[in-house]
């Protein structure tokens, strides 16, 4: 099944880091359907209409000239990155927005309007999804409202093999995220799965009841049985052990499901969300994450 993907361009003359991920990740590009998407950042306060934050004919004129401009520019830049990495040019949209409401929440609004397998973040929009960790009304609504997979591409590949760590444990979360992965890689061969769950020692899970869950939703979402692998680590701390066996195997990414809520000002200060802890420490692959 073809997969539909939305990656947000920034006006990097470099190709994006999540072009790159794509390009590395994917052994046929056009076994997916890209949509490019640019956000024209929002016109000053001055120039919205203080009754519905509306943009006033002058900001208009004003994001007209970016949109003109640098997103036009940064997306032919994008696409013509892209297609000459192998992806034919009917499977790659581009499309501009105007924000009127930041942003991370245009980006949202189109991930659920377009339907998309996975919203793909690059350098730029790792600083936009990081604006969820502050404690603020609007953030825990926008935090509530990304529901969908979102894929944060910290930097190019750089050697790193195309396997995927997925992190395991009994939550709601973390199914999803398998039942994803397996989605993702449904018919592809040369990824492995590593089903890794990480055994603090509070815990009471059992590894081989969520290790059973896990692989029976990848193996219904497509993959084959036989590129599934499990592993048990004992730590004190997740995050670290997670890094840790990431940089140890070379994945090219780590998935994990996170908790529906918004981290609040005690998770600021003493990260325990995992994917939190991941989103903050994450340096050398890319890090999915599933609500």
């Amino acid at each position: 099944m073809e997969k539909h993907l939305l990656l947000t361009i920034s006006n990097d003359q470099e190709a994006s880091y999540n072009l790159r991920f794509i390009r590395h990740f994917f052994e046929e590009l056009c076994d997916v359907r890209l949509t490019l998407f640019y956000v024209v950042p929002r016109a000053p306060e001055w120039m919205l209409d203080a009754r519905d934050l509306a943009p006033t004919r002058q900001a208009v004129a004003h994001m007209d000239k970016i949109k003109d401009s640098s997103g036009k520019r940064a997306l032919e830049h994008a696409r013509r990155w892209i297609v000459e990495s192998g992806c034919r040019p009917d499977k790659v949209e581009t499309k501009v927005v105007y924000s009127k409401h930041g942003t991370v929440r245009e980006i949202s609004k189109e991930a659920h309007v377009g339907l998309y397998d996975a919203c793909v973040l690059g350098r730029r929009g790792v600083s936009w999804f990081g604006e969820l960790i502050e404690d603020s009304v609007s953030h825990r609504i926008l935090w509530g409202e990304i529901d969908f997979p979102v894929w944060i591409c910290r930097r190019p590949e750089t050697g790193l093999n195309r396997d995927i760590l997925l992190c395991v444990d009994d939550t709601d979360s973390s199914m999803r995220m398998a039942d994803h992965v397996g989605f993702m890689l449904e018919g592809m061969r040369r990824h492995r799965v590593t089903m890794f769950h990480v055994r603090t020692p509070d815990d009471a899970t059992n590894p081989d009841t969520v290790f059973d869950q896990a692989r029976s939703l990848m193996v219904e979402a497509g993959m084959d049985a036989d590129l599934i692998d499990q592993e048990v680590a004992e730590a004190r701390n997740p995050v670290t052990a997670i890094l840790n066996k990431g940089k140890a195997g070379n994945y090219t990414a780590v998935a994990t499901g996170r908790a529906a809520g918004a981290p609040g000002t005690m998770e600021r200060l003493f990260p325990g969300s995992v994917s939190t802890g991941l989103l903050r420490r994450i340096d050398d692959f890319a890090l999915w994450i599933s609500k």
